[in-house]
């Protein structure tokens, strides 16, 4: 009995491996999605682990993304917080509290976290993780996509980043990135609206004069293990 199920578990698991697609076409299918995307928009949900604390915080918002030049996410109340991505600076602003946040980071620092993952090839992406192809166990109609750091650098902070990938858009569903500490952000994009213009507030963003601005980014703060 227990040969027999075993050789069932191998059977499976071989039909499931050929039912995946070349992690090439993966890719491919990927970039050339995400280079038609000029603008994106789209409800977001935030699923924030502590490795020291047992119950996770969740925020909800709206995230603006155009093309490689910014990511914007707008969060909703009682969050008092918005965070404006370029690939040179990380940038955060509470507008009840009048105070915020900018780092300037390089691009190679920025590997790890440029957009979170959002806007980004999977071939600029595989120079600095090794990616592994799986269909998603659940219902969601998605690949899932496992990045593990390739260099030094990015390993003492980055356990993994999980890329969960419509089998239909070939656009981003969800994506996980794991800290070395065990700390976890888990983001889930809603309905996506894409090449549309987006709200100038959005565009324009600047905050405003006045605001005492500290040297730091304190989003991604996390236990060193």
């Amino acid at each position: 009995m227990f040969r027999r199920a075993a050789t069932l578990l191998l059977l499976a698991t071989a039909l499931a491996a050929q039912s995946l697609p070349p992690l090439r076409e993966v890719v491919e299918r990927f970039d050339a999605a995400q280079a038609q995307v000029q603008t994106l928009q789209c409800p977001f949900t935030l699923t924030l682990r502590r490795a020291l604390l047992r119950t996770p915080s969740v925020t909800r918002g709206t995230l603006s993304l155009q093309g490689s030049d910014f990511a914007h996410f707008a969060f909703q109340p009682p969050e008092d917080l918005i965070l404006h991505l370029t690939s040179k600076t990380l940038l955060s602003y509470s507008p009840e509290a009048r105070e915020g946040e900018l780092m300037k980071i390089g691009i190679f620092k920025n590997a790890d976290r440029k957009f979170l993952g959002l806007g980004q090839k999977l071939s600029y992406l595989s120079d600095y993780f090794q990616i592994a192809l799986a269909d998603a166990k659940d219902s969601s109609n998605t690949w899932h996509l496992t990045l593990t750091p390739r260099t030094l650098s990015l390993r003492k902070r980055l356990q993994t980043l999980d890329l969960w990938v419509d089998k239909e858009s070939w656009l981003p569903r969800q994506l996980q990135w794991v800290e070395r500490s065990g700390d976890s952000w888990f983001l889930e994009l809603g309905a996506l609206r894409i090449n549309q213009p987006l709200p100038a507030a959005v565009t324009g963003f600047k905050v405003p004069e006045g605001v005492p601005m500290r040297n730091e980014f304190s989003f991604f703060a996390t236990r060193k293990k």
